[in-house]
Protein backbone atom coordinates (compact mmCIF):
# COMPACT_ATOMS: atom_id res chain seq x y z
CA UNK A 1 0.00 0.00 0.00
CA UNK A 2 0.81 3.88 -1.16
CA UNK A 3 0.04 5.34 2.03
CA UNK A 4 2.06 5.83 5.20
CA UNK A 5 1.53 7.71 8.50
CA UNK A 6 3.10 10.97 9.16
CA UNK A 7 5.25 9.47 12.06
CA UNK A 8 6.87 6.99 9.16
CA UNK A 9 7.47 9.68 6.83
CA UNK A 10 8.73 12.06 9.29
CA UNK A 11 11.12 9.60 10.72
CA UNK A 12 12.70 9.07 7.63
CA UNK A 13 16.57 10.48 7.55
CA UNK A 14 15.96 11.59 3.84
CA UNK A 15 13.11 13.89 5.21
CA UNK A 16 14.50 14.78 8.64
CA UNK A 17 17.53 16.00 6.12
CA UNK A 18 15.54 17.76 3.82
CA UNK A 19 13.42 19.64 6.58
CA UNK A 20 16.87 20.56 8.28
CA UNK A 21 18.46 21.89 5.16
CA UNK A 22 15.44 23.69 4.05
CA UNK A 23 15.19 25.23 7.57
CA UNK A 24 18.89 26.10 6.94
CA UNK A 25 18.12 27.75 3.91
CA UNK A 26 15.60 30.03 4.56
CA UNK A 27 17.34 31.27 7.53
CA UNK A 28 20.48 32.01 5.88
CA UNK A 29 18.16 33.85 3.00
CA UNK A 30 16.63 35.85 5.76
CA UNK A 31 19.27 36.76 7.66
CA UNK A 32 21.57 37.49 4.89
CA UNK A 33 21.29 41.20 4.81
CA UNK A 34 21.78 40.96 8.50
CA UNK A 35 24.69 38.81 8.40
CA UNK A 36 26.37 41.12 5.55
CA UNK A 37 26.05 44.05 7.61
CA UNK A 38 27.80 42.83 10.39
CA UNK A 39 30.34 41.54 8.70
CA UNK A 40 31.21 44.46 6.21
CA UNK A 41 30.11 46.86 9.72
CA UNK A 42 28.00 49.27 7.79
CA UNK A 43 24.37 50.33 7.86
CA UNK A 44 24.02 50.66 4.14
CA UNK A 45 24.77 47.63 1.86
CA UNK A 46 23.67 47.63 -1.66
CA UNK A 47 21.73 44.82 -3.51
CA UNK A 48 25.04 44.40 -5.42
CA UNK A 49 26.90 43.50 -2.70
CA UNK A 50 29.01 40.29 -3.41
CA UNK A 51 28.58 39.09 0.41
CA UNK A 52 25.07 39.54 0.14
CA UNK A 53 24.17 37.34 -2.68
CA UNK A 54 26.51 34.95 -2.02
CA UNK A 55 24.43 34.25 1.14
CA UNK A 56 20.63 34.46 -0.92
CA UNK A 57 22.20 31.69 -3.26
CA UNK A 58 23.36 29.50 -0.79
CA UNK A 59 20.31 29.18 1.07
CA UNK A 60 18.47 29.21 -1.56
CA UNK A 61 20.74 26.14 -2.92
CA UNK A 62 20.10 24.41 0.38
CA UNK A 63 16.14 24.87 0.24
CA UNK A 64 16.39 23.72 -3.28
CA UNK A 65 18.55 20.49 -1.69
CA UNK A 66 16.34 20.32 0.73
CA UNK A 67 13.06 19.76 -1.90
CA UNK A 68 15.48 17.54 -4.02
CA UNK A 69 15.64 14.98 -0.81
CA UNK A 70 12.14 14.82 -0.72
CA UNK A 71 11.39 14.82 -4.52
CA UNK A 72 13.90 11.83 -4.59
CA UNK A 73 12.64 10.23 -1.57
CA UNK A 74 9.10 10.00 -3.14
CA UNK A 75 10.47 8.73 -6.31
CA UNK A 76 11.78 5.95 -5.18
CA UNK A 77 9.37 4.86 -2.86
CA UNK A 78 11.64 4.33 0.24
CA UNK A 79 10.55 3.46 3.20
Amino acid sequence: MLLITFKEMISNPIVILAIILAGCGVATTLLAKKITKTVRKTETISQDDKLLLGLKIAGLAAILLGFVCLFIWGAAGLK
